[in-house]
C-alpha cells in the first residue's frame, strides 16, 4: 500500500505542502519544500516548519501501525535541535521507531536540506490509545 492509497494529509500539512515517501514505522519519510512563506525573517527554513514535519511524520506512521489493533496516536512530547539551517530546496525527515510499546512510540528522527545534510535531530513521543469508536 502507498502513502497515497492512505488517504489524504491532515488540511495543516496541506497548507505547509508535505510529501509522504514513507510510512514504515523502520523508515518512515516525509518531505517539504522550501517556499517564501515558509522561510523566517533571515530567509531560512522555520522551526517550527522542522518540528511540524516531524510531529506530522511520526503522528501519521504510528496512526497507520496502529489503526488495525484499534487504536489512535497522539504527539505526547517533542524535542527538537536545529544543527543548521535549510537555505535551499527543502528538508526531509527520516524516521526510526525506537520503542514500539502498547501505550507509547518513541522515533528518532534526522532531517535533512536540500543539500543532503544533517539539519535537526529530533526524538517524538506518541500516546497509543483505544479508538473511541472501540471503546
Amino acid at each position: 500500500m502507498t502513502t497515497e492509497d492512505r488517504g489524504p494529509a491532515s488540511s495543516f500539512d496541506q497548507l505547509i505542502g508535505t510529501e509522504w515517501i514513507s510510512d514504515d514505522p523502520a523508515d518512515a519519510r516525509a518531505r517539504v519544500p522550501l517556499r517564501d512563506d515558509l522561510r523566517q525573517p533571515y530567509g531560512l527554513l522555520h522551526g517550527g516548519v522542522v518540528s511540524t514535519l516531524v510531529e506530522s511524520l511520526c503522528s501519521r506512521a504510528t496512526a497507520i501501525a496502529v489503526h488495525p489493533d484499534g487504536s489512535i496516536a497522539m504527539g505526547q512530547a517533542i524535542e527538537v535541535s536545529l544543527l543548521r539551517p535549510v537555505t535551499t530546496g527543502g528538508a526531509e525527515a527520516r524516521a526510526r521507531a525506537r520503542h514500539r510499546g502498547r501505550t507509547t512510540w518513541v522515533w528518532e528522527v534526522e532531517v535533512f536540506g536540500g543539500d543532503q545534510r544533517l539539519c535537526a535531530l529530533a526524538k517524538m513521543t506518541l500516546a497509543v490509545r483505544t479508538r473511541p469508536d472501540q471503546a
